[in-house]
Formats: structure tokens, sequence, C-alpha cells
């Protein structure tokens, strides 16, 4: 007999802003257009912030400034080709 192991899932309540997540919502309609496959939200908020986890060793402190200054203000902004890039990215 085969166990199979699973990572134990927790559902957590979040709340994202307006603007994130409406990009959010907008790479999970291209995924799912690009792989013809279902996305859920949560799937995808998963994928980003892992990638995002990934990359915070490269980044400065001046960055995280960056950031942090970006969603304090509400000031996020995104440009459509960086979201196509990535879901071509991850459907490929």
């Amino acid at each position: 007999m085969v166990k199979s192991t699973t990572s134990p899932k927790s559902k957590k309540s979040i709340t994202l802003e307006k603007e994130i997540e409406t990009k959010v919502r907008k790479i999970q309609a291209r995924l799912i257009e690009k792989t013809d496959q279902n996305w859920s939200l949560s799937t995808v908020l998963n994928i980003l912030i892992t990638g995002g986890l990934m990359q915070t060793k490269k980044m400065t402190s001046s960055d995280w400034q960056k950031i942090a200054t970006l969603v304090e203000n509400k000031t996020i902004n995104f440009d459509d080709s960086l979201i196509n890039d990535f879901t071509k990215k991850i459907s490929s």
C-alpha cells in the first residue's frame, strides 16, 4: 500500500486592495484562457506569493522601501505587458 503525503492546507481569509485584486483576477483570466484549465484565485495568489518570496533574496532594502511606499500610498500600477509576459511564462 502506498501512502500519499500531502501538505496540510489551512484556510485563511485575507483582504486585497482593489487594485491588486483586479490585477490578480486579470492574471487568473489570462491563465484560464491560455491554458484552457481552471485556475482558482487562491492558486494564482499562491503562485505569485511563492514567486515573490523566491525573489526576496535579490531585493535591497531600497527595493523593500519602494514597495512599502507603493502599498501605503495605494499607488500600485501594473503594466499590462508584465501580466502578459507572466502568464505566457506560467502557461508554457
